[in-house]
């Protein structure tokens, strides 16, 4: 069954669905149906497995079709982290995390929009031997047209090296008295 176009091409894959018994069904809930989806790549040979469940049967073609759509989300995902620094944020606190998600989703969600009115109005970029802009590229183009290239000249270097060496040696610093106080404390 086809399954969509990738990066290479049309997506081939066998799938096969066996029934399984859901033995961790909390109590007085309805057991429902409980299958294991598995795909096949017929160039391969990789075999992925999904464990589905569903409150009544459901045919073979939308679970296939939830399983494209998971990989969709994934793929998604990645480049989130990949283009917007979704993976990139340190933080300790909830609300935070929420702050920093909410920004790189919005980012992301930017590019991404961006990237599909280009494709839009790019003139056929097959012809030209191109595939569609995508929003990794659009990153791409937009740092380079918004954030000026860095300066490669040796007193630039010297003086980060310099700034870098004293920020962790004061970083230094401040592990050492923390650690000699909490030795003290303990």
């Amino acid at each position: 069954m086809r399954t969509g176009r990738g990066t290479k091409g049309v997506r081939h894959y066998d799938w096969a669905v066996l029934e399984v018994t859901s033995d961790d069904t909390p109590e007085g809930h309805d057991d429902g149906h409980s299958v294991l989806l598995i795909r096949w790549h017929r160039y391969t040979g990789t075999l992925s497995f999904y464990r589905c469940w569903t409150p009544g049967p459901v045919a073979l073609s939308r679970l296939i079709a939830a399983a494209v759509t998971r990989w969709w989300i994934e793929e998604d995902h990645q480049l989130a982290k990949q283009a917007a620094g979704l993976d990139a944020g340190q933080v300790i606190r909830w609300k935070s995390w929420h702050r920093w998600t909410a920004i790189c989703l919005l980012a992301y969600t930017y590019l991404a929009i961006a990237a599909a009115v280009q494709r839009q109005h790019d003139p056929g970029p097959e012809a030209a031997g191109l595939i569609p802009v995508t929003a990794p590229e659009l990153l791409r183009l937009l740092r380079g047209t918004v954030i000026a290239p860095p300066r490669r000249d040796r007193a630039h270097r010297l003086h980060w090296s310099w700034w870098r060496r004293r920020h962790q040696h004061r970083a230094r610093q401040a592990h050492q008295r923390w650690n000699a106080y909490a030795e003290t404390a303990a």
